[in-house]
């Protein structure tokens, strides 16, 4: 039984909680907040305990992995340290506040023996097991474009310089991740970024053209304006077919794949999971969050390579730092 400790109790702290707590490999045992009532809330829920300083929680010899939660601005020094002490972790995206932090990590996690997967939860989403199951018959991709947008008028921590961006370090990230998945090494990058609202230190409007070495593109449009909904809308263009796409956080209803090709569009049928696998937080993830957290314990448990996911994490920093520079052009 794998002993749980978990930095940051907002909403993805409480995820990653029932999530772990589900696993028959897991125990949740400790919890971590800088606001220590809200850790002292979560701990008596699971009969945990918790944690005035997130230090004490990451040495102590008993835990075996760590969930980071908190502001990607803290998590550099939470993810070192979780190293040193031989912590196994899963970590939120965007796994650090800037491209630097993220190679001092990569590196770091490159040379132990902790398994750390980044937590690029839509990659476990029905939505895009589906979609990524179509495209083993769509030949040659040309385009992918992303639209995701999202109504935050109020400023907050996520506004804030020191988390390293804005609208598209938060949203985008999965974006990038999904479109690297797909598409392969990328080549080049530009974008345009705004910052509209009063009080923003980062970009609050982002759109983002990223070419891929095969001579596909993918198009990213993020936004905090949108008050029509949260869904993220995709669309991929092969020599084959056609693939329209959408899914959000909030709505089991919004998970829709459709495929046209030249007999026309066809509605495809999603996988969804049992009501009890479905996430109370965020229903429209419906399972990802639980497949997510299972696959990364099977990989702790039988010591599988996971380093592809913390090289996924340092690509879309690498895209993210180019995105803000407006321009990069990658050497051969």
């Amino acid at each position: 039984m794998y002993k749980v400790g978990i930095l940051g109790c907002g909403k993805m702290g409480r995820i990653y909680a029932h999530n772990f707590d589900r696993n028959e490999k897991t125990n949740v045992v400790a919890f971590y907040n800088r606001s220590l009532f809200k850790a002292q809330e979560l701990a008596a829920e699971y009969g945990a305990e918790s944690f005035e300083d997130w230090k004490q929680l990451v040495s102590d010899p008993d835990i075996d992995i760590i969930g980071i939660c908190t502001p990607s601005s803290e998590h550099h020094e939470q993810l070192l340290e979780c190293i040193k002490t031989k912590k196994h972790v899963l970590i939120e995206k965007p796994f650090a506040a800037s491209l630097a932090e993220a190679e001092e990590m990569t590196e770091a996690v490159l040379s132990s023996d902790v398994k750390v997967l980044v937590g690029f939860q839509m990659r476990f989403h029905p939505v895009i097991e589906k979609v990524s199951e179509l495209l083993k018959d769509a030949g040659r991709i040309y385009n992918v474009d992303f639209y995701f947008g999202m109504y935050r008028p109020e400023v907050t921590w996520r506004h804030k310089r020191e988390q390293g961006g804005g609208v598209f370090k938060e949203l985008g990230s999965h974006l990038v991740d999904l479109s690297c998945m797909w598409l392969g090494d990328f080549s080049s990058v530009s974008s345009v970024n705004r910052t509209f609202g009063a009080g923003r230190e980062v970009e609050d409007f982002c759109q983002a053209l990223i070419e891929f070495e095969n001579g596909a593109c993918a198009g990213i449009s993020c936004n905090y304006w949108d008050r029509t909904g949260r869904a993220i809308n995709g669309r991929i263009m092969a020599e084959n077919f056609q693939i329209n796409f959408r899914f959000s956080s909030y709505s089991k209803a919004d998970s829709i794949v459709t495929l046209t090709d030249n007999a026309g569009a066809h509605d495809i049928e999603i996988r969804f999971p049992p009501d009890e696998d479905i996430d109370e937080a965020y229903p429209g993830h419906l399972d990802s969050f639980k497949k997510e957290i299972d696959y990364f314990i099977e990989a702790v448990f039988r010591r599988q390579d996971i380093t592809a996911s913390i090289k996924a994490g340092l690509e879309s920093m690498v895209i993210t730092d180019a995105v803000y520079k407006q321009i990069l052009i990658k050497p051969n």
